[in-house]
């Protein structure tokens, strides 16, 4: 390995510690002096590592907690969802029987609408658009219930 020469100034009495060491281990000034700052560089080096690692530990526990927040969104979306259901399912009385093959063929067209409906959504939305909104007037619309929402919100 080839060796730079650098003239370093040093206060007297750190060179004359940088003496003494040299004379006490047998080697060159220039040789201690070179282990210090190895020494130095490496420690630098250490501190940097530990540095990153700390910055990626916190990021990591930042899309831990997005992560845990997104799941518990999730969680109480599903509940709802099996709430709404389960109310529904308790209110609605059960059809006539004369009326069971005409409901169930237009329950099975509406469901057809609705699943349609919603591939497209899924498939190419659009930018800035919400999807609930979106099918709630697409529903309301399909539905013959066509209305602002200023007048649903006023009625």
């Amino acid at each position: 390995m080839s060796r730079a020469p650098v003239k370093t100034y040093l206060d007297a009495g750190l060179a004359a510690a940088v003496a003494r060491l040299a004379a006490v281990q047998k080697r060159s000034e220039s040789a201690v002096i070179a282990d210090a700052v190895r020494a130095r560089f490496a420690h630098a080096s250490d501190a940097a590592g530990k540095a990153d690692g700390e910055t990626q530990k916190r990021q990591l526990n930042r899309l831990e907690a997005r992560f845990d927040k997104l799941i518990w969104d999730m969680t109480q979306t599903k509940q709802a969802m099996l709430l709404f259901v389960r109310v529904w399912l308790e209110h609605n009385p059960p059809l006539d029987p004369e009326i069971e093959d005409s409901a169930a063929a237009s329950a099975a067209a509406r469901f057809e609408r609705f699943l349609d409906l919603l591939s497209q959504r899924l498939i190419a939305p659009e930018p800035g658009d919400d999807l609930l909104d979106r099918m709630d007037g697409e529903l309301q619309s399909a539905n013959g219930h066509e209305h602002t929402k200023a007048g649903a919100e006023n009625s």
